[in-house]
């Protein structure tokens, strides 16, 4: 198992957090390449830290510990040091780990008023999946496959384009989506098989004609 040096940890993680903040950079085009000098690296204070957690973690695992907490908006070197940090990893973790089953559980969530309800756009307030994401009920893995499967962000790109919050949810997205490795066809079943699910529930809705 490989691991990072002291200096290579602190290039991932400036490279991994200008990713998700900057608009031109792309950390796979840039193969995770940025401008940040060895010697600068030395002059640093807390280069101890990037020192110890190069050796704690393989430069797999480090990568995901830098995900998990930027993804949370944990942007500072000084909060990835205390134990919400490791919280924050453990609990990426296990969304990766069980990605279908909680793809499943969430898309049951999600259409429980309908296959239509979720992506309908409204002028004073955002769709339902939206809202589901920002209650933290729908994570951002359902929403980039989801996304994946249905392109809803195109949509709400547009409705929403001179909205504060959406563009930042919508690059949020699109930055997290090539970090996302997941097994398509699977994915595609679990929608399909919900969507039957729901159109045979509203097909079996008795009418008020109908009396028993």
């Amino acid at each position: 198992m490989s691991h990072f040096t002291g200096y290579g940890a602190y290039q991932l993680f400036l490279a991994l957090r200008t990713h998700f903040s900057s608009n031109r950079y792309d950390f796979f085009r840039m193969h995770g390449k940025l401008r940040a000098t060895k010697e600068s690296y030395l002059k640093r204070n807390d280069k101890w830290f990037f020192d110890k957690i190069a050796k704690e973690y393989t430069a797999e695992e480090l990568r995901d510990f830098y995900l998990a907490n930027l993804l949370q908006d944990r942007i500072y070197i000084t909060e990835l040091l205390d134990d919400a940090a490791k919280s924050a990893y453990t609990n990426y973790q296990r969304q990766r780990q069980g990605l279908s089953y909680h793809y499943s559980n969430e898309l049951g969530r999600l259409f429980d008023k309908g296959l239509r309800d979720p992506f309908i756009v409204h002028n004073d307030t955002y769709p339902t999946i939206v809202l589901l994401f920002l209650r933290r009920t729908i994570s951002l893995e359902t929403m980039v496959i989801l996304d994946d499967q249905l392109g809803f962000t195109k949509k709400f790109d547009k409705h929403y384009a001179d909205d504060v919050l959406w563009p930042k949810i919508s690059k949020q997205i699109s930055k997290y989506r090539p970090f996302l490795k997941y097994d398509r066809a699977k994915m595609n079943d679990i929608l399909r098989g919900i969507m039957n699910e729901q159109r045979e529930a509203t097909e079996t809705i008795p009418t008020e004609e109908q009396t028993y």
